[in-house]
This record gives structure tokens, sequence and C-alpha cells, in this order.
């Protein structure tokens, strides 16, 4: 944690507090308003996509790397958030990477339940990579971050090649089975055990919890791009970072984890005042960075 970081999060969770009351009877209004407090990026440029099969927003920083992007999917717990509320966070990520960031809106829990949200991003998936992409990032947070890594899991070797993922404290296991989970003594100040084990009931509407598509802790492929893992000490689903970590790297995965100590769920988000935030989002720029093939004919990264 970075210096100040402990005061300023005490803050935060005072206003995400104050948005919750301010929308007392709709979780969806108060997590988008709570989502929307990153700050928009300068410099980038917004457009909405709806067609027949995908909906979601191209997010373009100006001078983007050609031919490649990044695909986003947002969290939520299967049941809140949209890419409209996550503009600013994925702006965030575009202008860091200086990639443009194509961000899917799924269907939602509990009047869509399992496995509408996996069905939806694999048809987005496959719109995307019609777009004039040869290589992408696959990135998202919580329920988004398991969603990429169930989609990794089934990813073939046809269309553009996907060269890395990076997933903010990733929902991998919906038996919600982990130690961390289990653990009385884990201090998570965002969510509580009967509130992660209600949304995973909802969503999986009896359907086997350790179904890849809805766990990817239980269906971890023998190939996969280098992976990049960021999670908070503070959190009951810590272990679904950690675990999905040390069995992708046994299966041969490149992955890297990093634990922020102190810190709680998707805190990437709390960039415009966390400067622990703006650190974790430079690594992850890095990292996609770093992951990209040989640059293209013309391709320029000056």
């Amino acid at each position: 944690m970075q210096p100040g970081d402990d005061i300023r999060q005490q803050l935060l969770f005072r206003r995400n507090a104050l948005l919750n009351e301010l929308y007392p009877h709709d979780r969806r209004l108060a997590y988008a308003a709570m989502a929307a407090q990153t700050p928009l990026a300068d410099g980038v440029l917004i457009e909405p996509v709806t067609t027949e099969d995908v909906r979601g927003w191209w997010i373009r920083p100006h001078q983007a790397l050609p031919r490649r992007a990044i695909f986003f999917v947002h969290g939520g717990g299967y049941h809140l958030g949209d890419a409209k509320a996550y503009i600013g966070f994925v702006s965030q990520i575009a202008a860091l990477t200086r990639c443009a960031v194509f961000s899917v809106d799924y269907a939602l829990a509990p009047q869509h339940r399992f496995p509408a949200a996996i069905n939806d991003v694999r048809s987005a998936q496959r719109w995307f990579a019609t777009q004039n992409v040869s290589e992408y990032a696959a990135v998202g947070d919580s329920a988004g971050g398991g969603l990429i890594l169930a989609m990794a899991g089934r990813a073939t070797s046809a269309g553009p090649k996907l060269t890395s993922i990076v997933a903010f404290s990733p929902w991998t296991d919906l038996t919600n089975s982990g130690p961390s989970f289990r653990d009385p003594s884990t201090r998570d100040l965002v969510f509580t055990q009967d509130v992660i084990n209600g949304l995973a009931h909802s969503y999986l509407n009896g359907h086997n919890p350790r179904d890849p598509d809805a766990s990817p802790l239980y269906g971890i492929p023998e190939r996969l791009p280098p992976i990049y893992i960021q999670v908070g000490s503070d959190e009951l689903l810590l272990d679904d970072s950690t675990r999905y970590a040390h069995q992708a790297a046994a299966k041969g995965a490149g992955v890297t984890l990093d634990i922020y100590e102190g810190m709680h769920h998707v805190f990437q988000r709390d960039v415009g005042v966390l400067d622990t935030a703006r650190v974790a989002l430079e690594r992850a720029a890095s990292f996609i960075s770093a992951s990209w093939s040989v640059l293209h004919a013309g391709d320029r990264l000056d």
C-alpha cells in the first residue's frame, strides 16, 4: 500500500456507503454509480456498439497501436455492472496501453442465469475477432475476470492471437471453497460470505458450480498465454486468485501474481483516489505491452 492510501481507502468506503444510501432499493444503480467514479482518461474517443448480438463500447486512445486491441469484461457478481459505467476504468487501461479497448455488455442474473453471461461473452469475442485485430489481450475484474479465464479455457487457434490475460481479483470458484473465504479472520470490507454465496446461488440456479464455464479453476487448460493476476490481501476471494495462479503455473502457463497488502476487492477502479491503484494499473499495462508479438511491418511504438 502506498503512503496515505489507508486514509484514502477509508474515505472511499464512506463515499460508497453514501452511494448505497442514495439507491437503497436498486443495487444496480448503486453499483453503476460506484463504478462510474473512476475518472475518464484524457485523449480517448468513446463509441457505442449495438448489433443484433453484441452490445458494448469501444474506448480508443488517440494514436492507438494498429491491429492490437483489448477485450474487457466487467465485474459485478453476474448481477450488477455494465460497460457504460466502466468507461472511466476502461479508459485508464486504454490510455496506459495505447490500445483500443472493447468493453462488452452481457446479460445479468437473475433475469438471465448461467450460462447466459459466458455465452454472451463468447459471442462478443467472435464479433471482436472480425474487427481488424491481429492480436489482443483479455482483461476483466471480479466476475469479469472469471469470464475471461473461462473464455480462454476454450479459445481456439483461429482468429486473432490472445497474447495475454490480466485479471483483477477474478472470481474463479463459485463453490466458494477457498481457505480465505472460510477463514473467519479474513478482513473483507467489501463483501460478506452471505452476499457472495447468494450471488453464486442466484446465478447458477441449480447448475453445477464446478462447471469450468462458471468456475474456471476447475477447467484450466494445458495451454494459456501469459497471465497476470492482481488481488488484495483483504479479500474473501483472495484464494480464488492464488489457487488459480498456482494451478495454471503447474500446467506450464507463465503466471505473475501480485498480492497488494491491505487492498480491497478490485481496488484498481479507485485509480482517481489511490496511488496504489495507479501503480497496479501501470504494472498491468506494462505486462500487456510486453506480451505483444514482434511488431508488424509499419507499426510504431514511439
